[in-house]
């Protein structure tokens, strides 16, 4: 199965007619390239860095608003999944949430659960976990968003799930670091991802942004590691847009051994979080 992470400038300037349009080129050129399932950035079709309600509520869209609609086109005349977030505007409040797209529509969405500085002021939290089983690509998927790599019970539940992959929209910045990478290039959050998939024997794809907003550093560094705990793709540019299509052996996720040991799955200090599942074609 192949998975693609892509990473992209959002300019502030740009309307959603323009984002979206981006988005059309990059996904087409990666579905050329055999991608069965794409991931796009947190928030990707508008600015992260919102300084008040007003700019929220002019970005914010319902679930079946104008993104999720325009990302249901582009995966019926691709045949392809598409991973992407938007900021959600429900009747219980603003969201930031990724949704999960197939050929035939929107499969479901998730929740960020843990919020990410201004997000505390103005966005609700999400209150649950779910893994979809996807049967076209023999494969049961994870969603995180960003900040929630911080947070490993999160991963744990989704692993203990069953999940073969997470995928996380994600939008890595500078705030808050006195390192933005290390020697060879990493940025920090690229750790947490090869730690959890080595830890976890699973893959995890995280496709970010780059570029600057308000004064602050969008870090890129978007990668896909495998169940070795190592990188299979990227990370990619510190600096600019670029995607890379990896193939994943989604077997592999699902051997739990190591060297002659078996994984122990009964992990008693995992809290009691309920995952739901959800079978798709």
């Amino acid at each position: 199965m192949k998975a693609a992470i892509t990473q992209f400038l959002v300019p502030p300037e740009n309307t959603l007619r323009d984002n979206h349009a981006a988005q059309s080129e990059m996904v087409s050129d990666l579905h050329r390239q055999g991608a069965q399932l794409v991931i796009l950035p947190e928030c990707a079709s508008h600015p992260y860095g919102f300084k008040s309600r007003a700019d929220i509520d002019l970005w914010a869209e319902e679930l079946d608003g104008s993104t999720v609609r325009f990302w249901e086109s582009l995966a019926a005349e691709w045949n392809i999944y598409l991973v992407g977030g938007i900021l959600e505007r429900s009747t219980q409040g603003f969201f930031n949430t990724a949704v999960l797209i197939g050929p035939t529509g929107c499969l479901g969405h998730y929740r960020k659960m843990h919020r990410f500085g201004w997000e505390q002021d103005w966005l609700s939290f999400g209150e649950s976990l779910k893994v979809w089983r996807i049967k076209s690509l023999e494969l049961t998927l994870g969603l995180l968003i960003c900040y929630d790599l911080r947070f490993s019970y999160l991963v744990s539940a989704l692993a203990l799930a069953g999940a073969d992959l997470i995928a996380v929209p994600t939008t890595w910045t500078s705030i808050g670091k006195t390192r933005l990478f290390d020697e060879v290039g990493y940025a920090p959050a690229d750790h947490l991802v090869l730690g959890y998939a080595y830890a976890h024997r699973l893959f995890i794809a995280a496709s970010g942004r780059v570029g600057q907003e308000s004064g602050v550093r969008y870090l890129g560094s978007s990668l896909v590691a495998g169940p070795n705990g190592m990188a299979m793709a990227g990370p990619l540019s510190v600096e600019r847009p670029e995607s890379a299509v990896v193939d994943l052996v989604v077997s592999q996720a699902r051997t739990k051994r190591v060297g002659t040991n078996q994984l122990d799955h009964d992990w008693r200090w995992v809290p009691d979080i309920p995952v739901e599942i959800d079978e798709v074609e």
